[in-house]
């Protein structure tokens, strides 16, 4: 299986959470993503964080519900027939799922009731990460696709181009930030273009500035 972000990197839990810490992530996320937190900034802000509400509102409405998040556990190997839950790791980065090589399709077939915000959710997401290559598989320099990882918090999207076989540049836009994960909102090379792996990718994140 191939390495991929899953709902629970959205939220920054670990697939082993209970339902009140997946709640409580959801809650600070959709916290941070407010429109009253982002009426000041930047419009590419705006942007990112419109793209993140979509992505953290369909992780919720997958992870919140035990039958889908069940199901969906079983879909991405969390959960083994029989074993219940995998044990928690320390962070959210395994495993990881191909969540999307099938598309929306394979959501479908494994029996969610998606509405419109969870398939908002997945276009959003199918636009954050180009493929990671297999577990096992080393990058090399050949080319690759830079994905859109706008709308990410930090630690997903470092991860993620991590895996990818970039090297990271950080950028911190806010001056006097609150002590929160920060938001992806701008990258270079932009979204789609094509590059040698092992390549920098240039990553622009904000905070909400602190209340002085």
């Amino acid at each position: 299986m191939a390495d991929r972000i899953t709902w629970y990197d959205i939220l920054g839990v670990a697939p082993g959470a209970s339902a009140e810490t997946v709640e409580r992530a959801y809650q600070v996320r959709a916290k941070q993503l407010r429109d009253c937190l982002i009426a000041d900034a930047p419009v590419e802000v705006a942007d990112a964080a419109a793209r993140g509400k979509k992505a953290v509102e369909a992780a919720w409405l997958i992870l919140g519900n035990r039958a889908q998040r069940e199901q969906y556990d079983e879909q991405i190997g969390a959960v083994r027939n029989g074993e219940g839950l995998a044990r928690p790791e320390p962070t959210a980065s395994r495993p990881r799922a191909d969540l999307l090589d099938e598309g929306a399709d394979a959501v479908y077939a494994a029996g969610y009731a998606l509405d419109s915000a969870i398939l908002e959710g997945l276009g959003v997401l199918a636009g954050l990460l180009a493929a990671i290559p297999a577990r096992g598989h080393r990058p090399d320099r050949r080319p690759v696709t830079v994905p859109d990882v706008r709308g990410l918090f930090y630690r997903a999207c470092t991860d993620a181009l991590t895996m990818a076989g970039f090297r990271i540049r950080t950028v911190r836009m806010t001056e006097n930030p609150t002590p929160v994960e920060g938001l992806v909102v701008g990258q270079s090379p932009a979204p789609g273009q094509t590059v040698p792996g092992f390549s920098t990718l240039t990553v622009w994140v904000w905070h909400p500035p602190r209340r002085l």
